[in-house]
């Protein structure tokens, strides 16, 4: 994965708060999509620009390779542009290097942040927005609509970089059943215990998803096919490890999942990867369930 901020961990506890108890973030504001999340600043020099070498990459035009530089010492800020070709600006004033304040506004070229601290009530509030907006209520994990902003840009990057991305679709086996026999309330048990058990087995910068119902979805990036067929099984052997216990009843759960890889080679939509991970989900529940197809 690149070094934007979107690479966040699936765990969203591990992120909110508890990563940003301490020091600042950069929220963006233009051009901003509505997922955009927050920007964590850790206490070191963080560099900003184009070059994908930069813990703050910025992929615009009006951004130079290396643009400036953030700086703490002793919990203060400093900014420092680096001779970039369209300037820093703190507030909208020309700046070549300046001690920052909660709230001030940096525009490096056309992209425009806000500086926030992470002790104030406007850090918080930013937490529980993004959390709102891009985790599932009931499992906890992301929602569809983050996984379709993370796919596209994960699709754009590969494209780019020419590296390879994998999405695996996966749907709980005979879930109908489940709700027929047991209730909803031992469905939506099963559905928490599905997504602590994947949880539990995901590697870094690999993002799960719930897609909706009985349907998730794992993003992996940079991966191989054969290192995505791993990450497929490793998923699929935690869920059928054990049964999921409700009020004393044991319920046996297991998952079909199906693989979609993407090369970066040529242009491709998300809703083309997703219809080509269905159609292997579609091929493993027809082989029998409980199993992997690529």
């Amino acid at each position: 994965m690149s070094n934007e901020a979107t690479r966040f961990s699936n765990s969203f506890c591990a992120q909110w708060p508890g990563s940003l108890a301490t020091g600042a973030m950069l929220v963006k504001v233009y051009p901003a999509r509505p997922l955009d999340p927050p920007i964590e600043l850790s206490d070191q020099s963080v560099m900003v620009g184009r070059d994908e070498s930069c813990k703050i990459h910025i992929s615009a035009d009006s951004v130079s390779r290396q643009h400036a530089e953030l700086t703490c010492d002793a919990g203060r800020w400093t900014i420092r542009d680096l001779d970039s070709t369209n300037g820093t600006f703190v507030d909208e004033k020309p700046c070549k290097s300046a001690e920052l304040r909660c709230g001030d506004r940096l525009r490096f070229g056309s992209q425009i942040y806000k500086f926030v601290t992470l002790d104030g009530v406007e850090s918080k509030y930013h937490e529980i927005v993004f959390k709102l907006m891009t985790t599932d209520g009931l499992t906890q994990v992301y929602n569809k609509r983050f996984l379709l902003d993370s796919l596209e840009r994960e699709i754009a990057n590969a494209c780019r970089n020419q590296q390879s991305i994998a999405l695996l679709v996966m749907d709980l086996d005979k879930f109908k059943s489940i709700n027929d026999t047991y209730g909803h309330l031992a469905g939506d048990a099963v559905l928490v215990e599905f997504a602590q058990r994947s949880q539990g087995v995901l590697r870094t910068g690999e993002i799960l998803a719930r897609f909706g119902g009985e349907e998730f979805c794992l993003l992996c990036s940079p991966v191989t096919v054969q290192q995505a067929v791993v990450a497929a099984e490793r998923l699929r052997s935690a869920i059928a490890a054990s049964p999921v216990c409700f009020q004393d009843i044991q319920i046996p759960v297991t998952v079909s999942i199906g693989v979609a890889c993407y090369d970066g080679r040529h242009p491709i939509e998300p809703t083309q990867l997703i219809a080509q991970a269905d159609t292997k989900l579609y091929l493993a529940k027809q082989n029998g369930r409980n199993r992997v197809e690529c």
